[in-house]
């Protein structure tokens, strides 16, 4: 179990036997988590004064300075975006306020701009391509919601139709209300197929999709290349689609930032890493692309091991880690309910490392189910997103925004962050309908997309060039404290955009 990946007969035939249960994909801090039947776990732009493209209004264009506090973020949000200079060309999204959708309330927060779209007086063309008549854009959403895990990415569905009933409380866009068709693809390669199989010809768009079999879809999809996909793509084949575009692309490789972070704080605890695996593709594939990154500025991981499904039990893990020597924890390629075991069973040993990372760690149950704030006091989790539980509420309206309506539509739910990931991802979605103007083809929707460069949901999310599909190098940095996670080190608002993108080699 020391060294490198720990011996595992026939570890790459378990992932075409054993039912998928989990998974992680290249993003920091996204795990996946279930507690019963629930899931659990969990990302603009200055929109400018001059012309636009067809059907904008007031305009899209605007300049995203580097690495200046200050510089004005979509929705009035100031901070730094990025450590160099921004295109031009920048599109976000904007909290606002209104009754309608769902279950949804009466009221919500007030926010500066509309993010609706007002039919044109000569009409809005009617039917202008698949999934869209003059009342209606309907949209598809393909995500992992039963099979062997039931609610893993509930969230996918839930924070789309979240969004949904916050733009058509306003109107809609341009005349047409949205309208969301969900498919459950049960975690099967078949089924993800079968769905997008099924969809292609009845909904306009594929908009927040969570799957861990998009890879599967993917193959339907490049047969359609037209199409456009705002889905949070989990795999290469996904992401690769020329219809392909989100919020936090996926890419071979990770952020540097905090692993250099940790290397100044912890010279000594970086030699000394130790980790545990989730068995399944995307968490392996994942995990491969950090562990490259952190072996390249010098981490030595002494310790991992990857574990099946059916396992939820890691005291074996921690003893062993102890034994090794291990001084630093790193996890991120696990479900969040595993994270929780892990911290507990750790507490549980006396198993104090040094330092412990844990960017899946930010979800709303996370101290209790680990066993309360004592058994993970000082748990560092880096975050792609704000702090969407609430905690940034005050100084990012979007977050609050977003808490309301998802609150709104699904009181009983446990807000995550596959749910703020695909309301950022339905947010770009209505940018691009807004850019594409009243007559809504398919076509113009993806000329709209690949014109927009800076885009992060107006401070819910970091910095994206949505155009060229590259990853942020932005992040939070959180640490756990007396049960409350607190930013570490971070600018007053905005993201850290320090360090540099690691591209996996191998």
């Amino acid at each position: 179990m020391v060294g490198d990946r720990a011996p595992q007969p026939g570890r790459h035939r378990r992932w075409l036997a054993a039912a998928v249960g989990f998974g992680l994909v290249a993003l920091p801090a996204c795990g996946l988590r279930v507690s019963g039947s629930t899931v659990h776990a969990a990302t603009q732009a200055a929109v400018g004064t001059g012309g636009g493209p067809s059907g904008l209004g007031a305009g899209v264009t605007g300049q995203a300075a580097g690495n200046s506090t200050g510089t004005t973020l979509a929705g009035g949000v100031s901070g730094p975006i990025s450590s160099g200079s921004g295109p031009a060309n920048a599109v976000g999204s904007s909290p606002g306020s209104g009754p309608g959708g769902s279950n949804a309330s009466t009221s919500g927060p007030t926010g500066a701009n509309n993010v609706s779209a007002a039919a044109p007086a000569g009409g809005n063309g009617g039917p202008t391509d698949v999934g869209v008549t003059a009342d209606t854009i309907t949209i598809g959403n393909v995500s992992d919601l039963g099979g062997p895990v039931p609610g893993l990415f509930q969230g996918g569905p839930y924070g789309t139709q979240a969004y949904i009933n916050y733009v058509n409380s306003q109107g809609g866009i341009y005349g047409r209300k949205l309208k969301l068709v969900t498919a459950d693809d049960q975690l099967q390669c078949s089924q993800n197929e079968a769905d997008y199989q099924n969809l292609i010809n009845q909904v306009f768009a594929f908009v927040g999709s969570w799957s861990l079999d998009d890879y599967c879809g993917a193959q339907i999809l490049a047969q359609h290349p037209g199409i456009p996909v705002i889905n949070q793509a989990l795999s290469i084949q996904a992401m690769h689609l020329p219809g392909s575009y989100n919020e936090a692309p996926y890419n071979a490789g990770a952020i540097l930032g905090y692993f250099e972070y940790f290397k100044a704080k912890f010279p000594d605890a970086i030699t000394s890493v130790g980790t545990i695996v989730g068995n399944q593709p995307a968490a392996v594939q994942s995990w491969d692309y950090y562990k490259a990154a952190m072996q390249s500025i010098g981490y030595k991981v002494i310790y991992e091991d990857d574990f099946p499904p059916a396992q939820s039990n890691f005291t074996a893990d921690v003893i062993r880690m102890r034994s090794a020597g291990v001084k630093m924890v790193f996890i991120i390629a696990v479900n969040a309910p595993d994270l929780a075991a892990f911290s507990q069973e750790a507490y549980q040993q006396g198993f104090k490392p040094e330092v412990f990372v844990a960017p899946v760690g930010y979800f709303g149950s996370y101290v209790s189910e680990a066993g309360g704030p004592a058994a993970v006091e000082g748990q560092y989790v880096p975050s792609t997103q704000a702090m969407f539980l609430g905690e940034d509420a005050a100084t990012v309206p979007e977050v609050a925004t977003f808490d309301h309506w998802i609150k709104s539509a699904f009181p009983s739910f446990a807000i995550d962050q596959f749910s703020a990931t695909s309301w950022a991802n339905t947010a770009l979605f209505v940018q691009a309908l807004k850019m594409a103007g009243p007559h809504l083809t398919r076509q113009g929707l993806l000329t709209a997309l690949s014109q927009i460069h800076i885009f992060n949901d107006y401070g819910m999310m970091t910095p994206t060039d949505i155009s060229s599909k590259q990853s942020s190098i932005c992040y939070l940095l959180l640490q756990i404290k007396g049960g409350k996670y607190v930013k570490v080190d971070d600018p007053s608002t905005g993201f850290r955009c320090d360090g540099s993108y690691y591209n996996f080699k191998g």
